[in-house]
Order: C-alpha cells, then structure tokens, then sequence
C-alpha cells in the first residue's frame, strides 16, 4: 500500500451553506490538511448533482458531505454518493445529533458521522484521516483479492489440465471390459482411488482397486506410478504377487512414512472359475455366487509401501468359483456418512449382495449410495468395481 500524504490529497466538500462551508474549510486548515509546502486541493460543491459532475473530472481522495442538500437529503444522499464514487471515503456531516441516522449512513457507505456545531478541527483532521487509511486499505485488500482470484483461477485451470492429463493417462480400455463396471467419486479434483482393468495375453482379466492415503493432486500423482507398473506387468505376463511387490519396492523408494496404498489385485482366470487376489488395506471384497451365497476375501496384509521387501508378503488367495460376481471397493464408500453421521457399511452392502439379481446389484448400490449420503459431502474418494465371473 502506498504511503498516504495528508497534505497532498484532494477534498470535495459538498454544502449548500456558505458559513457552514466557512466553517469546514477552516477546520480542515487548522487540523493541518492543507499547508504552505502542500498540494492539498478543496473543491467545493453546492449540490449532489454538481459534486458528483466535479468528482467526475477530477477524482477526489475524500468527501465531506452534508446530508441536507437543495437536491437530496438524508441516506439517499449517501446512498448517491456512494454508487458514483465507489471506493472514495465518505465522512458525513450533518446537522443532526441523531444515532439512528448516523448508523444508517455508515451502513449505507459513509466511513464516519459529524455533527456541525459539534465537533473540532482535531476531531475532523481524525475522521478525515481515519477514513483516507481505512479506504486505502480496503482498496489494496480488494487488489490483493483480484490477484488471489487471478491466481487462483490460473491454478484451477493448471489443475484442470493436469487432472485431464491423469485422466487420459489412467483411462484404458480395459475399463470398458464388458465383464466389468466400476465407479470413482473424486472427493477433490484429483482422485486418491485407482481403478484399473485389463487382459493379459491368456485372455485372463486383471483387475486393481488403489487407494492411497489422502486425496488430491500428490496423491494422484502416487496412484500414476502405481498405474504404470500395474499395465506394464500385466502386458509382459507377470502374476499377481509380483506386481504388488513391484508396486510395493516402488512406494518404499518414492514415498513418505505417512504415504501408503491400500490396494486389492485381482486376477480371473477367463473362463471365470478361479479368483486370484491380494488385498492390503482395502475393505474385505466379496463374491457373491448367483444362488447368493458370498464368499469374502479379507484384508490379510498390511497396504503398499510400509513393509520393506524382507517383511512383505505377496502371498494371494486362490478362489474357485462357481458363477457370480466379484465387488471390491475403497473405505471411502463403506465408511461415507449421511447428515448424521452414520456410515454407508460393509453390513448395507453384503445384504444388497445377498438379497438382489446381479444385473440389479450395481446400479443399486449407486442408487443406495445416493440416497444414504443425501445432501452429506463426501470427505474421501468413493470407488467400487463390480466384475462377473464364468456364465
């Protein structure tokens, strides 16, 4: 903010009565606002109509007004005066010894209250400066908000291209495998949660479910590598347990001790009769066999990027299954909590499991989702994928 001079700064003082503008030039003199050395400028104007024109070809730094003008009076007064100079101070002096109008006109824009007879040259040198440091700082705050805005909106939109970016990136066509549908809710732009899919050379499907801790965009920059290794592997053949100890190595090397994924991989054979899985950190996935009977893998490791390779097991579970469907998802969606804090539940969703026709189960459980969180926002991502398994 620019340093104010008190003695270099224009004044228009609008009164319609000669003495009482006698009177406010004199004070303003003897409150030491004009001097010999300064360029202080008093522009005097006996109308609202004929300030605001003098405002208009020379911008004044305050304005003294009178709320008794030929051509307006009381609040509306300010009120004009306000919309046409916006940012310029405003100091009020009335004839009025009246609170209620006084806290109108500061309501209504002005940054202080005089009454005429009532004040000295000291208590007006105050308010005038009092009011030309307040308006400077409100204008430098709105300027430092404009560029906060500015930057804000250039970030935004780096953000929008970066996350457009990850998307792209973590977009295959192995997510449109007819034999899957899966679901990601970002709680930010960027997504803590990972889905991927894809086949391997055997026509086999793998499928990954990641969550890292956290959300946003470092989190989502996690969830690119583990992306890369998961397709990588998958491409060249390797099982289940090697990628998770690739991902594993991968996260020890790059990430922090408060950085960790919680991940479920998953290989179906594709004929759909075995199930090969591996699941650290994530809520227990389910099978759940046309005749409804469920089969549960549970969270038997710790999540990637904790253990070092000496204490990492990448040991898998192994399911033959007759035909059904298999449902992974992220605590994000088991623990999400409606207006009164109660969770969605592993509970809800085992029994939609149990009780519903597979080609209902997914779209109701978005539908469930929905209608338990209501108007609740979401404070972490929320995932699932459902894949069919054999006929």
């Amino acid at each position: 903010m620019n340093n104010i001079h008190f003695e270099n700064i224009s004044i228009l003082i609008i009164e319609d009565d000669p003495g009482d503008y006698g009177l406010i030039k004199a004070h303003v003199q003897l409150a030491g606002l004009v001097s010999d050395a300064g360029k202080t400028s008093l522009v005097w104007a006996k109308t609202l109509i004929s300030g605001m024109a003098a405002a208009l070809c020379n911008k004044p730094d305050i304005l003294l007004l009178d709320l008794s003008l030929p051509d307006s009076a009381g609040i509306a007064t300010v009120l004009a005066a306000r919309a046409a100079l916006h940012d310029v101070p405003i100091v009020v002096l009335s004839g009025h010894d009246d609170n209620a109008l006084a806290i109108a006109s500061l309501k209504a824009g002005a940054q202080d209250y005089l009454v005429k007879g009532h004040f000295e040259h000291d208590a007006l040198g105050r308010a005038v400066r009092y009011a030309l440091v307040r308006g400077a700082l409100e204008q430098e705050l709105e300027r430092k908000n404009y560029e906060l805005r500015m930057l804000n909106d250039s970030k935004l939109q780096d953000l929008a291209v970066a996350n457009d970016i990850l998307s792209q990136i973590m977009r295959s066509d192995g997510l449109r495998d007819p034999q899957i549908r899966y679901f990601l809710r970002p709680a930010e732009l960027f997504s803590g949660d990972l889905i991927a899919a894809s086949r391997d050379a055997q026509g086999d499907l793998r499928v990954m479910l990641a969550d890292v801790t956290g959300h946003g965009l470092q989190a989502g920059l996690f969830l690119q590598r583990t992306f890369r290794i998961f397709y990588a592997m998958v491409k060249k053949g390797f099982r289940t347990g090697a990628i998770v100890a690739e991902i594993n190595q991968a996260m020890l090397e790059m990430s922090s001790p408060e950085r960790f994924i919680a991940a479920a991989v998953v290989h179906i054979s594709s004929d759909g009769s075995v199930i090969e899985i591996w699941n650290g950190g994530i809520p227990t996935a389910i099978y759940v066999q046309t005749n409804g009977e469920l089969h549960s893998f549970h969270s038997n490791y710790l999540p990637l990027g904790i253990l070092g390779m000496d204490d990492f097991v990448a040991d898998t579970e192994i399911y033959h299954a007759l035909p059904g469907a298999l449902l992974i998802c992220s605590d994000g969606l088991t623990e999400a909590e409606n207006m009164q804090g109660v969770r969605f539940g592993e509970e809800r969703l085992e029994n939609l499991l149990r009780n519903l026709p597979h080609g209902l189960i997914f779209d109701q459980i978005l539908s469930e989702l929905e209608a338990h969180l209501g108007d609740a926002v979401p404070h972490d991502d929320l995932s699932m994928v459902f894949a069919r398994c054999g006929a």
